[in-house]
């Protein structure tokens, strides 16, 4: 996700600090199309591919920081069994949504995953890559602008870790609503979407409400 980061993970490596990518161990184990088709890093926003992490992560837990074994199957266990539970809340959360409105406009294609688990579509988006740092071309904008017109979408979700001004123009244009949404970040603590079981479920109840709100 942090391209940024790959000279200090791998500085980190050298001093003998243990990585683990998950990315590229998951799509070892596991068919994930987005992932391998669309190099999509967003794998946290379906709670399914993050039960798939966890047998990689406690191995990793065990075998290279030592942890104790058995506590650390026992809390992985745990830990499916909430994430479990998560996803049947974010099931029931949408379930309300119906057909002609489970479409998402978003700043950048960041909730590819989650709408492919929830039986969403994510018809167009502002930046046309899974990258923040991609540019938007006044052609796309005015074909996502007539999309948006088109199919009646009432909101464009951008995110609070990065605001576009070529989204909010975009709203402003047509008359709809611009509704942040966190995707890459927890909120503070006690802000109740401080944990990922937490944040998550805000996530999915803010986008279903946002999906049945009316045209402004």
């Amino acid at each position: 996700l942090e391209e940024g980061l790959e000279a200090t993970i791998q500085s980190a490596e050298q001093d003998g600090v243990a990585a683990l990518f998950l990315g590229d161990e998951l799509s070892s184990v596991a068919n994930y199309p987005r992932m391998s088709q669309n190099h999509d890093p967003h794998i946290w926003l379906d709670p399914s591919v993050v039960i798939d992490a966890l047998p990689l992560i406690e191995a990793a837990l065990v075998d290279q920081a030592g942890l104790d074994a058995q506590e650390t199957r026992d809390c992985a266990q745990r830990y499916r069994d909430e994430l479990l539970e998560l996803n049947d809340a974010i099931d029931q959360t949408l379930a309300d949504v119906p057909d002609q409105r489970r479409k998402l406009v978003t700043n950048h294609d960041s909730l590819g995953y989650f709408a492919d688990r929830y039986d969403l579509e994510v018809i167009g988006t502002v930046l046309p890559s899974t990258s923040s740092l991609a540019q938007a071309s006044p052609a796309s904008l005015e074909r996502l602008a007539e999309l948006i017109a088109e199919s009646q979408i009432p909101v464009i979700f951008s995110e609070s870790e990065h605001p576009n001004s070529d989204a909010q123009v975009l709203a402003n244009r047509l008359g709809v609503r611009i509704i942040p949404l966190r995707t890459a970040s927890l909120g503070p603590p006690g802000s109740g979407q401080d944990t990922y079981l937490t944040w998550m479920l805000a996530t999915a109840e803010l986008i279903g409400q946002s999906l049945l709100l009316e045209n402004p």
